[in-house]
């Protein structure tokens, strides 16, 4: 038997170990077929292919330093470019990035929600945290939380994102730069027609 396969056999022997350890069948979240991180990319592609033609109005709430503005806005017509490129660059799904988050799988008793959360074992990476809420019963998507960061010599910026699929998109974005002023900026789109969506 080549070394190779000695090696794989022992690989997976232990992958199912730690698997079978946490009582949860957490693959289809940990992995893909790919052998890398949940994407981020292609959960974005999934939700636009099943719901990007689905005429919903959306309610935008915007906070900046106190004042709060509002508007109802048509699902075709929002500017999803800087939306969509706020999540998919916290993906963490490239081989690059195996091994350099801790994973663990927890049942959170408020929501009933099964979390499988990705935590940056390095303080440079952008993605600090990526949560995934999933429904045990199904293990549907119920929800995405991320956390990021970036720091440098002229200042420093915090982002926190969160998907909560057809209910809601928040964007919590703070700047604290060298030289200027800080500001804070969350953003939410709350989609309405709820009863509409319901399954």
């Amino acid at each position: 038997m080549k070394l190779r396969t000695v090696l794989s056999s022992v690989l997976l022997v232990s992958y199912s170990l730690s698997i079978s350890c946490q009582k949860y069948e957490t693959r289809n979240v940990v992995v893909n077929d790919r052998n890398t991180y949940f994407s981020i990319k292609q959960f974005a592609a999934d939700q636009i292919q099943m719901y990007g033609q689905v005429p919903f109005s959306l309610y935008k709430i915007t906070h900046l330093d106190g004042k709060i503005d509002s508007s109802v806005v048509n699902f075709i017509n929002v500017d999803w470019a800087p939306i969509l490129n706020a999540f998919e660059e916290t993906d963490i799904s490239d081989k690059k990035f195996l091994g350099q988050y801790d994973f663990s799988v927890y049942d959170e008793s408020i929501t009933g929600s099964r979390i499988a959360a990705y935590t940056a074992k390095n303080d440079k990476l952008l993605t600090r945290r990526l949560q995934i809420g999933t429904d045990p019963s199904n293990n549907k998507i119920t929800s995405i939380y991320i956390e990021t960061a970036k720091n440098s010599f002229w200042g420093s910026s915090t982002q926190k994102l969160l998907y909560i699929p057809l209910h809601l998109i928040q964007m919590q974005q703070s700047k604290r730069p060298l030289l200027g002023k800080a500001w804070d900026l969350r953003t939410e789109y709350r989609f309405m027609r709820d009863d509409y969506l319901d399954e």
